[in-house]
């Protein structure tokens, strides 16, 4: 097996916080692991449920803005299969004139020369695709706060303004009066018998994205 989604693994993993990388890593062993069972089926449904299983990224995580780098791998892995798979089928109809060879040492060269044509198509096929996959290469710093800070200002950036309006409505002080509210120290907000209605970090999130 040739390395490119190896490769592209370890790049990714490179411009990557380390909880990400973890997370590439371990995609990237469940798409080796389809490969070596046979299987072509690299699809994001597929390898989001296996990743799942292993408690790896969830398939709507792979497909969400910030799981760009887990779909490219994953990418990666089905036009790397795909490509050998349908070439393979194309030259044995259509060089069907090898086995009319009688030299069994000249017949294997052929086969053999057949073979690496295929290969290299493939190869070449897989770096086109890739080269249209946008990923942000720049280096990230080494924590979760600025991932985040950077998810929240994506969000906003993509935001109309009735949309603003109706995230400032929701942490708005007379609403909270009116169903009788609370938000507390932690950013939780309960109701007049102490339930809580959302979960701490609510109202700080909120406000956070009101302020980019």
């Amino acid at each position: 097996m040739s390395h490119e989604p190896h490769e592209l693994c370890e790049a990714l993993k490179q411009i990557s916080t380390p909880k990400t990388a973890s997370s590439i890593e371990l995609i990237h062993q469940i798409c080796t692991e389809q490969s070596e069972r046979g299987s072509c089926d690299f699809t994001i449904a597929t390898i989001g449920r296996l990743s799942e299983a292993v408690n790896g990224p969830k398939t709507q995580a792979i497909r969400n803005k910030t799981g760009e780098k887990y779909r490219a791998l994953i990418q990666s892995w089905a036009e790397y299969k795909k490509p050998l798979k349908v070439i393979t089928s194309k030259v044995k109809e259509q060089n069907a004139w090898v086995d009319d060879i009688d030299d069994a040492r000249i017949k294997w060269l052929v086969m053999d020369l057949i073979a690496q044509n295929s290969k290299l198509t493939g190869q070449l096929q897989l770096a086109k695709e890739l080269s249209n996959i946008n990923i942000d290469l720049r280096p990230v710093a080494n924590n979760n706060a600025m991932e985040s800070s950077s998810h929240l200002s994506l969000t906003k950036s993509n935001l109309l303004p009735t949309e603003v309006e109706a995230i400032s409505y929701s942490i708005d002080p007379d609403r909270f009066e009116k169903n009788g509210w609370i938000a507390d120290k932690r950013g939780r907000v309960k109701d007049r018998n102490g339930n809580t209605i959302f979960k701490a970090g609510y109202v700080d999130a909120i406000e956070k994205i009101l302020s980019l």
